[in-house]
């Protein structure tokens, strides 16, 4: 393809600039003039369209020639979604935002990519479009570079429309984008994330969460638009157009029988040579790792190839494979033209004895000798390790409160094989792994999995997690499967008979807990490390096994319920061990209280002040698991501040509030209070003032809370973050009166607090909003979040009454109904460098945005008021019409 022309990006005003994006390594940059000035070589873009129709990805020619023969063809078919999705990304052109993230999910072939490249074509010349190159193993920085150097190519700065298909580098990017404050007049970035998903549940809502939903299924009107398409290319390309596998699937809205009769003839002509590996290679591949390929190269040594035309020598099963470059054109590549097909083949070899498991270990002997061609290390990772995460499920509760996210244990491949050939097959396949990968510890760790929770080995399993340990004896989540190993062999010694002795009990535990101490000591390590997100496993397992512990020992003798709590020694029950064994254990059980008090008192911060993303929770069991062990070893409730925050949380309020209340007025009246007393007693009687929580004794007035509060703030600056936190909720300026307060001294102690404390383990996190500023009087004007949440849930509409409440917030739904517009207060203040102020007679207030990526531009704003524990916070920002 010669060309002369110069490429060149769209500014902002509708012209264009000249640029080289040569630097540009990690993307794919789509040119306004694309092919323009071209001289296009006329077979080749006739082979692109061909291979497209085949089952190849789409290639920006196919968009290209579309364009050009729309006067007299028909046009490229945009699926249902593409205008939504087009008109979205284009309406943000004028938001202040400065950044947003649209998400397409799609089964595989169900048209995803497709539909995320025709926008970024169409869109091309109004935004610099470019797509993230695959496998290109660049951080979030080094990409967020070359996408802000897109953004000012020329000194001419345009928004970047950025096509990705990693969530995770989405969030970061997000995150790193908006960190850097860019000033500019347009939006930075705009991602479309492209996220390919094996099973889409028919319950999710398209208008929360997600932009655009693509599944293996067509609409009436889609399929109008296939039959006429259907009917162009009969007459353009005859009998040909039978073998375009790809399109003629979608064509016959993804039929089963189809797809049955296409693959039958071709699987049964090529069982008649058993040597023949190619097929059942790359079904496995394109099945189980959808967009997998074999490089033409790899293809072409195989014993089944002939030295004719690729795809001709590749009989008996041509009919089923297309050819394609890839983004670099280099060798070219070689896939099934569709999963499906690839899944039907499978099938069917297994059902002619030609199984996953030999097939799996065939392909491992084949490709992984002295070195594992490069594209093919992370699709074998994937196809053995890849435990996929089911959609989230809403939590069981009165208020559908949020939504959890459950994980497979086992990749899909690893999975099918248990079910049709057996664990000795799964284990044969993972110690092959193993063995060819020696330096990767993700293959030893799966392998340990296996044996711990299907073949119950523990041995083998302890030996396989710390050969994974070796390999990579510095990440924490590789650590934690040795801690795993060892409480699934406690938790299977005190579920069966014979009850295990308490020497046995003690000795697996003391394994685990120092495993899980090991792997605390490396998440702390990464965390020190700047890592994105911090692993909270190793803390959590401790204290799982801690349970256990307890359970198992008291079970075993009730004596042990004394000793584990710390009121007597450990000699009181010295007989039931052999001589001297009893020695062995006495560091053990003596640090274990405190070490559960220690990682309680962590979780408690941790999970009333975050979660890991908005409208998602952590598993069900795991408040009642933490809970549950500081319960057993302390013998009370916790009465914190975190601890009281939680109380309302519940699905009824918790009786111990009212005690509390008692308790803490009766250390006033005796004048035994100090600051965190008066703290905890404050905090009681703003949950009691919450609107549907019945209270014994009479309201205490803002004022008395105030003055009790108020010989303290001089003393501020040696409190911790909760103290900050709870005086400046308690004095926030009311009807124009500021209490001469110190606000901004208060909101640099909470920060600075705050950060030196908390944000390392908050990382990734969402901050929950403790509390919201309503528009009542007094007390009442501090809203608990779980009040907002029985709010909305009481005043749905019949339309939205089968929304669930974390998809809600999670989308900005809840700031549009009506009961929120009344009952909270909507503030006003002013955006100024990326930061947002509240301007209050002499006062200058800083509030956080929710999210940093909501403001760009300064000017005069509007928001609701929250309070999560790093401060005062925007929600909903909107600006000011001037």
């Amino acid at each position: 393809m010669a060309t002369d022309r110069t490429p060149t990006l769209p500014n902002a005003y509708g012209g264009n600039i000249p640029y080289q994006c040569d630097s540009l390594s990690l993307l794919d940059v789509l040119c306004e003039n694309e092919f323009e000035g071209n001289t296009i070589n006329q077979t080749d873009a006739a082979m692109a369209q061909v291979n497209f129709y085949k089952g190849a990805p789409p290639q920006w020619l196919n968009f290209y020639t579309a364009e050009r023969e729309a006067a007299v063809d028909s046009t490229f078919i945009k699926r249902d979604g593409y205008s939504n999705l087009k008109k979205l990304i284009q309406s943000k052109r004028k938001s202040p935002r400065s950044i947003a993230i649209f998400k397409l999910l799609h089964e595989p072939s169900s048209g995803g990519s497709t539909l995320a490249m025709q926008v970024l074509w169409d869109l091309r010349k109004k935004h610099r479009c470019a797509v993230l190159k695959e496998s290109t193993g660049a951080n979030s920085t080094a990409i967020a570079d070359q996408v802000i150097n897109l953004f000012k190519a020329g000194d001419s700065q345009n928004t970047v429309l950025l096509l990705l298909e990693d969530e995770n580098m989405a969030d970061c990017l997000m995150r790193e984008i908006a960190e850097r404050k860019i000033t500019s007049k347009v939006p930075v970035l705009i991602m479309l994330n492209c996220v390919r998903k094996s099973f889409i549940a028919e319950h999710d809502d398209p208008t929360t969460r997600i932009s655009v939903i693509l599944r293996r299924q067509l609409s009436e009107e889609e399929k109008d638009k296939f039959s006429n398409k259907l009917d162009v290319i009969r007459k353009r390309y005859a009998d040909q157009h039978t073998k375009f596998h790809g399109f003629n699937i979608m064509c016959g809205n993804f039929s089963k029988t189809y797809i049955q009769d296409s693959v039958k003839a071709c699987v049964n002509k090529h069982l008649l040579n058993p040597q023949n590996l190619l097929l059942p290679f790359l079904s496995l591949l394109n099945f189980y790792v959808p967009g997998s390929y074999l490089l033409e190269s790899e293809c072409a040594e195989f014993p089944d190839a002939r030295p004719q035309d690729f795809e001709s020598r590749m009989h008996p099963f041509n009919d089923l494979i297309v050819t394609f470059s890839g983004q670099e054109e280099d060798n070219k590549r070689v896939r099934m033209k569709h999963p499906m097909i690839a899944d039907q083949c499978v099938k069917l070899l297994a059902m002619s004895r030609v199984k996953r498991g030999d097939t799996t270990i065939n392909f491992l002997e084949y490709f992984c000798k002295a070195e594992v061609p490069q594209h093919l290390v992370p699709v074998i990772k994937d196809m053995l390790t890849k435990r996929e995460i089911t959609e989230a499920k809403a939590l069981v509760d009165e208020q559908q409160n949020a939504e959890e996210e459950t994980q497979d244990s086992f990749s899909k491949l690893i999975q099918d094989i248990k079910k049709d050939e057996g664990l000795g097959m799964c284990e044969h396949i993972l110690k092959e792994a193993v063995d060819k990968f020696g330096a990767n510890p993700f293959f030893p760790q799966a392998l340990a999995r296996l044996y711990y929770i299907e073949i119950q080995n523990y041995e083998k399993a302890e030996y396989c997690a710390l050969k994974a340990k070796k390999r990579a004896p510095n990440n924490s989540f590789i650590a934690d499967t040795l801690g795993q190993v060892h409480k699934g062999n406690l938790r299977k010694k005190i579920g069966h008979t014979p009850f295990p002795p308490a020497c046995e009990i003690l000795e697996i535990a003391g394994k685990a807990i120092n495993a899980f101490k090991e792997e605390e000591k490396a998440a702390e390590k990464e965390v020190e490390l700047e890592s994105k997100s911090f692993n909270d496993r190793g803390s959590f397992g401790y204290l799982q096994v801690a349970n256990y512990l307890f359970e198992a020992l008291t079970t075993c003798d009730n004596r042990w319920k004394d000793i584990l709590k710390g009121k007597k020694q450990t000699p009181y029950i010295a007989d039931d061990f052999p001589r001297g064994k009893l020695n062995e254990y006495l560091p053990l059980i003596a640090q274990l209280k405190d070490g559960v008090k220690k990682r309680y008192g962590f979780f408690e911060k941790y999970l009333t002040y975050s979660k890991p993303k908005i409208g998602r929770e952590e598993p069900g069991y795991f408040h009642d698991d933490v809970i549950g062990c500081y319960q057993k070893y302390t013998g009370m409730m916790p009465i914190s501040f975190p601890g009281l925050l939680s109380c309302l949380d519940q699905k009824r309020i918790d009786p111990n509030l009212q005690w509390m209340e008692q308790h803490y007025r009766t250390i006033n009246g005796e004048k035994r209070s100090d600051a965190q007393a008066t703290q905890n007693y404050i905090l009681v009687n703003i949950l009691l003032s919450q609107r549907g929580v019945r209270r014994k004794t009479r309201t205490i007035p803002l004022q008395t809370l105030q003055d009790m509060l108020k010989k303290y703030v001089s003393e501020q600056i040696d409190q911790p973050t909760e103290f900050h936190l709870l005086a400046l909720m308690l004095f926030w300026p009311e009807g124009g009166a500021t209490h001469n307060f110190p606000y901004k001294q208060t909101i640099d102690l909470l920060r600075r607090s705050f950060e030196w404390d908390l944000s390392m383990y908050f990382r990734s996190r969402y901050l929950v909003p403790l509390f919201l500023l309503g528009k009542g009087q007094g007390l009442s004007r501090l809203v608990h979040k779980s009040r907002v949440d029985i709010l909305i849930m009481n005043n749905l509409s019949p339309k939205q009454n089968n929304r669930k409440l974390g998809k809600l917030w999670s989308s900005g739904k809840i700031w549009e109904l009506e009961a929120i517009k009344d009952h909270l207060l909507r503030i006003r203040g002013v955006v100024e460098q990326y930061e947002i102020f509240l301007n209050i007679a002499d006062n200058r207030i800083k509030i956080f945005p929710d999210q940093l990526a909501s403001i760009r531009n300064p000017g005069a704003v509007s928001f609701y008021l929250g309070f999560n524990i790093g401060g005062p916070v925007a929600f909903n920002i909107k600006y000011e019409a001037k």
